[in-house]
């Protein structure tokens, strides 16, 4: 693992901000009726995959690389619009100067998942997510390390062609000892 990677970088301000700023637009938000069709099925299984864009200290050694996830989702709750979302993810990234050695993640992540908007008929809802959980990275040249780490992004459901797909861009930072590992997963996906 590069020595960089090693560094301590001191992230707990911004994130506290985005934290805060997730969780009073999640205060102040009024959801709409919820889908009758989708109320009386209780969780939904979703696949998702896209891009992973390495930020702060992974930026520096890590080229851009993918991600792909499993979700469980919680169609029942008992706020309105509040939902809980079940994530298994897996990172990986090629390093910058030697493609051939590569960086990966894996985690496992409970979240809350807050609909804050939906188009008439239910064609659009926008959310709101975040949660903790539980992340194991490795170097190919490495011993890994499992730590604990955070998420929370955005996403939009839209029914396309009859298939309840959904496009999502998250903040991952995983509090790894002596220095925070984060990414920016932008990711399609589809759920069932």
């Amino acid at each position: 693992m590069s020595a960089r990677l090693a560094q301590e970088v001191p992230m707990w301000r911004p994130v506290s901000v985005v934290a805060l700023a997730v969780a009073l637009t999640a205060a102040s938000a009024t959801p709409a009726p919820l889908s009758a069709q989708r109320s009386r099925e209780p969780a939904a299984f979703g696949i998702s995959g896209g891009l992973s864009l390495p930020t702060g200290d992974l930026k520096r050694d890590l080229s851009t690389g993918y991600s792909v996830a499993g979700h469980l989702l919680s169609r029942q709750g008992t706020v309105k619009g509040l939902r809980f979302r079940i994530d298994a993810s897996f990172d990986r990234w090629a390093y910058a100067q030697d493609a051939s050695v590569s960086y990966r993640s894996v985690g496992a992540i409970v979240n809350a998942h807050y609909r804050i908007g939906e188009s008439a008929g239910g064609q659009r809802i926008v959310y709101l997510l975040g949660g903790l959980g539980v992340f194991n990275d490795k170097a190919a040249d490495g011993p890994s390390g499992t730590d604990t780490g955070m998420q929370m992004g955005a996403g939009v459901d839209v029914k396309l062609a009859g298939l309840a797909t959904f496009v999502e861009a998250k903040y991952v930072n995983v509090f790894a000892a002596n220095r925070n590992l984060i990414r920016i997963p932008l990711t399609v996906g589809v759920r069932f």
